[in-house]
C-alpha cells in the first residue's frame, strides 16, 4: 500500500466545541451533562458484569489492605515457637466440617 500525500487532510488544532460529562444513573445507563445544552443522543448502556465489579471495587476501597495487628502478632508466635497448628482441625475444616 502507497501512501498518497496529495490527498492528505491538514490536522486541525482547534479545540473541541462541546464538552461535557457522563455519569450513571442507578440502572447503569450513562447520561449527558456539561455544556452540551442537555443534548443527550448517544447512550452507553453497561453490562451487569461491569456494575459488579464496580460495586466490588467501592466496597474493597473501605477495607485496610492488611490487618497490621494480626500480622505482627501471628509472625512474633511463629518466631517464639508458640504459634502451633493442629493438622487435624486443618484438615477437617478444609473438608467442610465445622
Amino acid at each position: 500500500m502507497k501512501i498518497d500525500p496529495t490527498r492528505a487532510q491538514p490536522v486541525s488544532n482547534q479545540p473541541i466545541e462541546r464538552t461535557g460529562r457522563v455519569e450513571l444513573d442507578s440502572a447503569g445507563a450513562a447520561k449527558l451533562s456539561g455544556a452540551g445544552g442537555g443534548l443527550q443522543s448517544d447512550q452507553v448502556a453497561f453490562s451487569q458484569r461491569a456494575l459488579d465489579m464496580q460495586l466490588a471495587r467501592r466496597a474493597l476501597a473501605d477495607v485496610p489492605p492488611v490487618r497490621q495487628e494480626l500480622v505482627q502478632s501471628l509472625k512474633t508466635r511463629i518466631e517464639t515457637g508458640d504459634y502451633q497448628v493442629d493438622a487435624r482441625e486443618v484438615a477437617r475444616k478444609m473438608l467442610g466440617g465445622s
